[in-house]
């Protein structure tokens, strides 16, 4: 079900309010699309599958319980290291030179100059909240 215009509205200024208060915690949940693959990663994880393959069929082939333990968790390790991304280190790519004017509400934001703590977006929710709530005649 798609939001109402008035709904999406509301949505809007509450992210650009977030980026304004939070810039850093903005950035860590907004989307950043499809994951960069390193295609050294994905072969190096791969060759780990197959080595602990390889090690496996050894372990079953001698009495030895132990080595098969770690093969499979050699393999399992190369395989959650081809499918993960490499964490982005603060600073480095994830934030070139922006000056905090990034994000959904773009250079011309609603409230660049909001208090640091955001008590005042808050308190506009709250209150926004304890309307909704008020007028509920339901209950």
């Amino acid at each position: 079900m798609p939001l109402s215009e008035h709904e999406q509205k509301m949505l809007d200024e509450m992210e650009r309010q977030l980026f304004a208060d939070d810039p850093r915690l903005a950035r860590a949940f907004s989307p950043t699309g499809a994951p960069r693959r390193n295609g050294r990663r994905i072969a190096i994880g791969l060759g780990a599958v197959v080595l602990g393959l390889l090690v496996l069929v050894l372990a079953v082939a001698l009495p030895a319980v132990w080595l098969g333990v770690i093969a499979f968790i050699g393999m399992l390790a190369g395989a959650v290291y081809a499918v993960t991304a490499p964490a982005v280190k603060e600073g480095s790519e994830d934030d070139p030179g922006s000056g905090g004017t990034g994000g959904p509400g773009g250079p011309g934001g609603s409230a660049p100059t909001a208090p640091p703590g955001g008590g005042d977006f808050m308190k506009r929710m709250e209150e926004r909240w304890e309307k909704r709530s008020g007028d509920d005649s339901r209950f």
